[in-house]
């Protein structure tokens, strides 16, 4: 079976909080997808993972400035450019009707994408999020370019400024659109028209799992990690509201969170509110192999997920995954695709969102119960080989990444 030159479409690349996507991409290297990627904008000034050393991929970044170029393919002399032009009118009287106030930019970055696709020979376009560098793969292909996928994932399916028409044209004119739960399928079916709604397939994001497996070292005693973006959805206040509680009875408890984000000023004024400065250190933006001795390390995994107040929310968080696979117990919420992560709560604990009382609880007893930390590590190893092997989800990405683009399935 020959590969299909695939490339993907990004908003950034890469980025250190979206180690799926990287992990994806190096495990369609390793099936033998040739991969090109295309970059919207620069990736930010962050550490890399020592993982992007091993790409082989061209990262190419777009040009993000307003030069006439990407116009001219228009109005060539040539019937290409007519056929082009005549697509791109009716492209513009049938989109005008969403008021996607970056579709003119958009419009342009496709261009540009469909002259370099043609240029590289690529025959599949896939797209993370089902925000704005799917809608340009969209365009892409509505201007006569390669079809695409997406996968989508959290913020672009439940956020309140979601719409639900325009989503519904995204995924019915895709070849096929991945999302990552079985709880956004039925997100997905609740909002979605039925010609989209038939081009959906969940799909499990995987992780590697013998860079990430238990490693033979002492734990920490009383060591609480959370690996996570410093945003609302992930429920830092809570995690540090339950760790004063168990201190306040008495409980010698310390944590590390890892990460940076928008609420790093709020989440620290929670932290000097509740007098806990000494107990929670706050490392910023770590890479993988940094995170993966802190997994190795600590005690237990709390990740406190809640719905945010515009509808964001986690779907399937990464690093709960990748605690499984390393032997780390876990406490999380039902928000989403957690309860199918951690089995319904027999391979993890859950407590309700919000809920900082519950949360201290869980904490404690874990804390003092090392028989159900072994036993919690034990299971959460089996369900991440069960469930989340990187390698069985890229080789099952990469049958439907050829199968629709060669015709084989609607």
């Amino acid at each position: 079976m020959s590969t299909v030159r695939v490339a993907y479409l990004l908003k950034k690349f890469p980025r250190l909080s979206e180690t799926f996507v990287l992990n994806e991409i190096l495990q369609q290297e390793r099936l033998s997808t040739f991969v090109h990627v295309f970059s919207r904008r620069a990736p930010d000034n962050e550490p890399r993972h020592p993982e992007f050393a091993r790409l082989v991929a061209q990262v190419e970044q777009l040009k993000a400035d307003d030069r006439m170029e990407p116009w001219l393919a228009l109005f060539g002399p040539d019937p290409e450019s007519h056929t082009l032009l005549e697509r791109f009118g009716q492209l513009v009287r049938e989109l005008s009707q969403y008021r996607h106030e970056r579709m003119p930019s958009l419009f342009a970055e496709a261009l540009t994408v469909l002259r370099r696709a043609k240029e590289e020979r690529i025959e599949h376009i896939h797209a993370h999020f089902a925000t704005d560098s799917a809608l340009v793969a969209m365009l892409v292909h509505d201007l006569g370019g390669p079809g695409y996928s997406v996968t989508a994932h959290a913020k672009d399916i439940y956020r309140s400024t979601v719409n639900p028409k325009l989503l519904s044209r995204l995924i019915a004119h895709s070849r096929f659109t991945v999302t990552v739960c079985d709880a956004n399928v039925a997100h997905l079916k609740s909002i979605l028209e039925p010609a989209a709604m038939a081009k959906v397939r969940r799909l499990y994001n995987g992780i590697d799992l013998t860079a990430f497996a238990p490693r033979p070292v002492q734990r920490d005693a009383n060591h609480v990690l959370c690996v996570a973006r410093l945003v609302e959805k992930k429920g830092f206040p809570t995690l540090v509201r339950a760790m004063k509680i168990l201190v306040d009875r008495g409980i010698e408890v310390k944590a590390t969170f890892v990460g940076d984000g928008e609420d790093r000023a709020l989440i620290e004024a929670e932290i000097a509110r509740c007098g806990m400065g000494s107990r929670i250190v706050l490392t910023g933006a770590l890479d993988q192999e940094k995170v993966r001795g802190l997994l190795a390390q600590a005690t237990l995994m709390a990740l406190p997920c809640v719905i945010g107040e515009d509808g964001n929310r986690d779907a399937l968080p990464t690093t709960l995954i990748e605690s499984l696979a390393m032997g780390l117990p876990c406490i999380s919420t039902p928000v989403v695709g957690i309860p199918e992560i951690l089995d319904q709560g027999r391979a993890g604990v859950m407590v309700p969102e919000n809920d900082d009382q519950a949360t201290a609880d869980a904490i404690g007893a874990l804390l003092a119960d090392p028989a159900r930390r072994a036993e919690l590590a034990k299971l959460g190893r089996a369900r991440a080989e069960r469930l989340f092997d990187g390698r069985q989800s890229a080789q099952t990405l990469q049958d439907w990444f050829h199968q629709t683009s060669r015709g084989v399935m609607a």
